[in-house]
């Protein structure tokens, strides 16, 4: 076969030419029906598998396990706090005892934030909703 643009004699394996780089015609054989490929997937036939499937969670079908509070909770006692709280909430020892070292002193300096604090606290360890410096709850 021969280039169009720099006569040079070129294969048929080429699809440009190698010396100046123009695109080759290449003759049309109407002799031949051309094969269009609407869908190339079988109907009713397996599809292959080209990866691995994830495997299922055991866990879907099994009851929910129970919740154990004591994984949860602080391990300072509830009682001892509220009665430090009673009676040296001024100074923020009960804040001390479950290791919220920043607000005692805070509490140390203020006179337990001008009594507001101190009441805010005794009604916050007696409704159970007080915290330790974990963020657990007092128990």
């Amino acid at each position: 076969m021969k280039c169009k643009n720099c006569g040079a004699d070129v294969g048929s394996e080429y699809r440009l030419c190698p010396y100046c780089r123009s695109e080759l015609d290449y003759p049309v054989n109407n002799s031949q029906p051309q094969t269009i490929i609407i869908q190339n997937v079988i109907p009713n036939q397996p599809q292959p598998q080209y990866y691995n499937q994830p495997p299922q969670p055991q866990y879907q079908n099994q009851p929910p396990q129970p919740v154990y509070y004591d994984q949860y909770a602080s391990t300072k006692n509830k009682y001892l706090a509220l009665v430090l709280c009673i009676f040296l909430g001024f100074f923020g020892v009960h804040r001390f005892y479950v290791g919220k070292v920043g607000s005692g002193l805070v509490y140390f300096f203020t006179v337990g934030i001008f009594c507001f604090g101190w009441i805010y606290d005794i009604i916050k360890i007696a409704s159970g909703t007080f915290n330790d410096g974990n963020g657990l709850p007092l128990i």
